[in-house]
């Protein structure tokens, strides 16, 4: 059989991965930094658009006599897996795949399946599931960046006094996951962070699938807290709640707890003993009841929505996650197991300790919090409205 001699530029596609190119734009549509991304040149390294898309367009107008073609089928081969392996494999992804441990390897290992972890890659691929990198925050939106305009605009000209005097309590909900009891389920919960998952190419930004979630699924017990710390530096609201969302009825029963948390704290109120409580939240749907915190002397204040990063009682909660997990190793290296309640009480006192000055006599945590709104709004502010960050 005569033998057709193709002079390749090195740094161009060889003419199998020109084919790859072109059915990745022209069958799957994908967009041409995505295919940029998944091809390599002649020399192993990512090409220049301007050679993907010249390869494209090569195997457009040879048409199909321009595609790398074959005399065989799968090289003779038997299948790896039989059709209800693979649905197997597909429905142990689609249940777990939030999870870190979900890897090729594990699945192998999970199903007893006798292939590689390469021959579960192809499988996914082939049912549209993807190994991707894990978005950590979603884009913003114009309306909320519109949003989070007015409100740095309204309150970044104040200084760490007034936050600290019109800062009466800051709240917000979280749910935290108490380690289970089995020891495979609490490795695997002291082993959770999420990196990458397998995805559609329509779910990077998904919340669906939690891949904009910073810390994904959790495994173990839930529980959910509504907590809050005030302007002067204490974590005096702890609500320990059935749920994290609630119904309007159900918040409504608990805003008289509110109100004493306040007056125990002694809270700061921005006009004398009679002015009502400043009470600064997120936009949840059931927190939307400014009768009823009328009613308890309490004042409503929103941040902006999509806009974790404004509310510093966020950097509380990724610091109370990063504390218990430490506990949490612990406890799994010695063999402890601690029952709900001692669960709570633990995370109860590490909110307490958030209090505390430093040891040096600094300003303790929350303090540092309060005081670093200014600057909080500010890096808003010059990162056009944008994250800044917690």
């Amino acid at each position: 059989m005569p033998a057709e001699t193709v002079t390749l530029h090195p740094t161009g596609l060889s003419l199998t991965t020109s084919a790859q190119a072109w059915y990745l734009r022209d069958k799957m549509h994908w967009k041409w930094h995505e295919i940029r991304a998944e091809v390599r040149n002649v020399q192993r390294k990512v090409p220049s658009f301007k050679a993907v898309r010249n390869a494209v367009e090569r195997v457009r107008r040879a048409g199909k006599r321009g595609l790398p073609q074959t005399a065989y089928g799968n090289c003779g081969r038997q299948r790896a897996l039989t059709d209800a392996q693979e649905r197997a494999v597909v429905a142990f992804v689609k249940k777990w795949r939030a999870k870190r441990f979900c890897t090729c390897q594990y699945i192998t290992k999970e199903l007893k399946l006798d292939v590689t972890a390469r021959t579960v890659a192809n499988v996914l691929n082939r049912h549209g599931y993807y190994w991707r990198r894990v978005s950590k925050v979603t884009p913003l939106e114009t309306k909320h960046i519109a949003k989070r305009k007015a409100f740095v605009l309204k309150y970044g000209k104040h200084t760490s006094a007034w936050w600290k005097k019109h800062m009466s309590l800051v709240i917000d909900g979280v749910t935290l996951t108490k380690a289970p009891a089995g020891l495979s389920g609490r490795q695997k919960h002291a082993a959770q962070s999420v990196g990458f998952m397998w995805m559609r190419r329509a779910e990077r930004l998904s919340r669906e699938v939690h891949t904009c979630n910073r810390y994904g699924v959790q495994l173990g017990v839930k529980v959910p807290l509504w907590g809050g710390f005030t302007g002067t530096g204490r974590f005096a609201l702890r609500l320990w709640s059935p749920t994290g969302k609630m119904k309007k009825e159900q918040w409504a029963a608990l805003v008289p707890a509110m109100r004493r948390a306040l007056d125990e704290a002694a809270a700061p109120r921005p006009a004398g003993a009679r002015s009502a409580f400043k009470v600064w939240q997120d936009n949840e749907g059931f927190l939307q009841q400014p009768k009823v915190y009328r009613r308890h002397g309490l004042q409503v204040v929103n941040f902006p929505p999509n806009s974790g990063d404004l509310n510093p009682i966020e950097t509380v909660w990724a610091r109370l996650r990063k504390d218990l997990a430490v506990r949490e190793m612990q406890d799994l290296q010695d063999g402890v197991e601690i029952t709900d309640a001692q669960y709570r009480q633990r995370a109860a006192q590490l909110l307490t300790s958030y209090s505390r000055a430093a040891e040096n006599g600094g300003q303790s945590f929350l303090d540092k919090l309060v005081a670093g709104m200014p600057r909080r709004l500010q890096q808003c502010k010059a990162n056009g409205y944008g994250r800044c960050g917690k």
